[in-house]
Order: structure tokens, then sequence, then C-alpha cells
């Protein structure tokens, strides 16, 4: 019984930190393990138990360096993408996705959108 208890315990303290990372410096000397937050031109935060710490980019490796520029790119994008869905999602044209419908199986359910559509199509039907 108590094993079980440990093994379901440790997976969840593995799930816990599924995001985490090895981060190794500059010179390769040293490495340690975080969650990557956020990177800015010359600084990164990255996430290690409860804290969140703070530091120059240009201490890390630079195939870490790399990875967290092109990480950083992927954060401000997201955040900028969520800003655009809720501009979009308040604005009148939006307000009329909210009562959006989705065929699921043979029955219709609610819908909600990802983000602002990019495409429209208009469709018209007419019978004489």
């Amino acid at each position: 019984m108590k094993k079980n208890t440990l093994i379901t315990i440790a997976s969840i303290a593995l799930l816990a930190t599924g995001s985490a990372r090895t981060w190794t410096s500059a010179d390769g000397s040293k490495t340690f393990e975080g969650e990557f937050i956020s990177c800015s031109e010359d600084s990164i935060t990255v996430k290690q138990g409860l804290k969140e710490r703070t530091f120059k980019l240009a201490l890390l490796s630079q195939e870490d360096q790399e990875w967290a520029k092109a990480e950083g790119i992927k954060v401000a994008a997201a955040a900028e993408n969520a800003e655009a869905a809720e501009e979009f999602a308040n604005s009148k044209f939006g307000k009329a996705f909210r009562k959006l419908k989705k065929l699921d199986g043979k029955r219709f359910a609610k819908h909600e959108l990802g983000g602002p559509p990019k495409l429209f199509l208009l469709y018209i039907s007419a019978s004489w």
C-alpha cells in the first residue's frame, strides 16, 4: 500500500515539473533545473521551485540562449493573439459568435473560438 502511494506522489511531482529544463552556464561548468517563464533582449526569467529568478541571458550557453529567445517569441505571440481574441470577442461581430455551434456527431454543441478568425466565408442561398 505504501509503495503505491509513494509511486503516485512521485508521478504527480514529475507531472508538476513537466516543463522544467536543464540549463547550462556559458562556460559549461554548471547546470540547473528550471522552468522557462519569459525572455527579453538581454535577460531571462526562470522558475526554480517556488521562486522566479531573473538574470542576464549572457550567463547561459549559446544553445540555451537561442532556445530561450525562440521560446520568448512564442510566448509574446501567444499573448498578442490572446489580446486580439479578447478585442474581437468584445466587438459587435464577436458577440454574435458567442452563439456559435458546431456539429458533434449527430447533435449541435456549443463552440468557442480559440482566437480571432482569419477568414470568413459568406454563403447566400436563395430559392426563386
